[in-house]
């Protein structure tokens, strides 16, 4: 049996008196994809720093690929890690390419995999633009390709439709798909597009 790429166990987390989190149990195994739906102050962007091991739970049990995201193997762990947050900022002087460039040197990756990634997102035609004259979708694009460098094999999206028409939330939606065809679960009421997106990526094994 495979081990889960997410387990939180009646996981919670309080900041003084408010509760953001209260006892939240899920499991997100290889190949799925999780939509998180609710209001404004839910916990969905909670959830997301948890897993990021940007801050640590009040209660409860938190893994990521069997590991605690905030504990000794936290570097490693995001190195295997995609994030799309809520409002993305550049660095404005800077083009798209070289924002690229930059973000896959903290990834330790070389800079033969920025161009290719910019032209996924639709991005290559204005790659060597300062970013202060993209657009909010450019923007957005832009934060996707970060997220995806590295072949990561979990993506966490936040609002990741933000700034997006409706080809573009297609195209991105794409963009961002495992390899076949992922398990998609949603979370919360409605069938709206969902305010956080987990994906665990399938990796090909042969």
């Amino acid at each position: 049996m495979n081990q889960p790429v997410i387990e939180m166990n009646s996981v919670g987390k309080r900041f003084g008196k408010l509760t953001a989190l209260d006892e939240v149990s899920l499991t997100l195994g290889e190949g799925e994809v999780l939509g998180m739906m609710g209001h404004n102050g839910a916990g969905k962007s909670t959830s997301m720093k948890l897993i990021l091991g940007l801050i640590r739970p009040t209660s409860g049990e938190l893994k990521v690929f069997g590991h605690d995201p905030g504990g000794t193997a936290a570097n490693d762990l995001r190195l295997r890690l995609g994030y799309l947050p809520e409002n993305v900022q550049f660095y404005e002087q800077l083009s798209g390419f070289e924002v690229l460039d930059y973000f896959a040197r903290l990834k330790r990756i070389g800079s033969g995999v920025v161009k290719p990634l910019l032209e996924r997102v639709g991005l290559g035609h204005a790659m060597h633009r300062r970013v202060k004259t993209y657009s909010k979708g450019m923007r957005q694009r832009l934060g996707l390709a970060q997220a995806l460098i590295g072949e990561p094999r979990l993506m966490l999206l936040d609002e990741p439709t933000v700034g997006l028409d409706r080809a573009g939330t297609r195209q991105d939606g794409g963009t961002a798909r495992a390899d076949g065809r992922p398990r998609d679960r949603r979370s919360g009421p409605g069938a709206a597009d969902p305010g956080v997106a987990l994906r665990s990526l399938r990796r090909d094994n042969s």
